[in-house]
This record gives structure tokens, sequence and C-alpha cells, in this order.
């Protein structure tokens, strides 16, 4: 049981069935650690620590490993919204069945096979965890993709934030843009911004 709290510790005070098969452990001695209160059950497949706090966000990504962090997510993660989103979005590759998310309340997304790994990253969430996520040109576009009417007092924002920000990368945003089909949108936005 030694070995799945150090497992454990690694993660940060996560341990999911994955990591302890992994290590060649028995999936016994999980539930077995869950009896003797060392360890809590927090989803299908993930556990922590008693002194862990539930990161929402490492639960999702292990539940859903296939999914990264997007549109409004990915946006509160970098700092270019100060509104916690009220559920998590997810992106993920077409054809992958959603219903499961849905029912998990997070809002899912899809996104052809080539393009789910464009502007893909790992950032921290608000416990210190890193998650897989879209970085900030990929999150902006992100914004504008399948709506005709973007939330403009979240991406309003972010844009303005972004555009005055040291490290900024036009160029880079559209690229972004042409790639998901949302070039025009996007340079409009940033033209009347500028």
């Amino acid at each position: 049981m030694q070995d799945i709290l150090d497992i454990a510790e690694s993660n940060k005070g996560f341990v999911t069935t994955a990591d302890v098969t992994a290590a060649g452990i028995q999936r016994r001695e999980l539930a077995r650690a869950v009896s003797e209160g060392l360890i809590l059950r927090i989803g299908r497949g993930i556990y922590c620590l008693p002194e862990t706090w539930e990161d929402e966000y490492v639960i999702a990504q292990h539940r859903f490993s296939r999914g990264v962090f997007s549109h409004e997510t990915a946006l509160y993660l970098l700092d270019l919204s100060d509104r916690m989103p009220e559920r998590l979005t997810m992106t993920f590759p077409q054809g992958y069945n959603t219903s499961g998310v849905s029912a998990e309340d997070l809002i899912p997304r899809t996104v052809a096979g080539e393009l789910l790994d464009l502007g893909k990253t790992r950032l921290k969430t608000p416990y210190g965890n890193e998650v897989i996520a879209y970085d900030v040109e990929r999150s902006l576009c992100d914004l504008f993709r399948g709506c005709a009417f973007p939330d403009v007092q979240i991406l309003n924002p972010a844009m303005k934030s972004y555009l005055f920000r040291k490290g900024r990368n036009i160029p880079k945003l559209l690229e972004y843009a042409r790639m998901l089909g949302v070039e025009k949108r996007v340079r409009m936005h940033v033209e009347v911004l500028l």
C-alpha cells in the first residue's frame, strides 16, 4: 500500500487505476487503501489522498483523457478571463461519443482529428496541477468557431488583454484562425481593437 501512497505523493496527491496497474500493483490494493481511509475515491478510476483538494480540472482530465480544455475554460486557466467557468469546456476529436461528457455536466466540443493537437499545451489549474489545454491563440479562435455571436463579455476583455500583453503573437493567431476557418472574423476583431 505504501507504493500507492508514493504514487499519489508524486502526482500531487492523485493516483489513478492506470497508475497502479502500470506500477504492477493489483487493483484490490486500491480498494483496501480506500477501506482503510488512506485514499479517497473521487471518481471512476481516480483517487486522492485525504488532505488533497479535489481539483475538478484534474478529475475531468482523468475521466476524459482524450479531451483538451478549451474555450472559456482555457482562457480562465490562461488568466485572460476573470470569470470562473460555471461548466468546464473540453474539445474532443470528431466522432468521439460525448454523451458521458455531457452527463458529467461538462460542455463538449468536437473538432476534426487533424486540428485536435493545434495549440495544445500544458497549463496549471488554480490548485497548481497541470492539465492539457489550448494555448491563448487557439483559445481565442475557438470562441469564434461554431458561434454566430460569441459572448462579448468574455471575448472582448480576453482579446484586449492578449493584444496589449508582452509575448503576443498576432501572426500565430491569424494562422490558427485561417486553419480553423475563422480568419476573417478574427482579423476584423483584431483590427477594431488595435
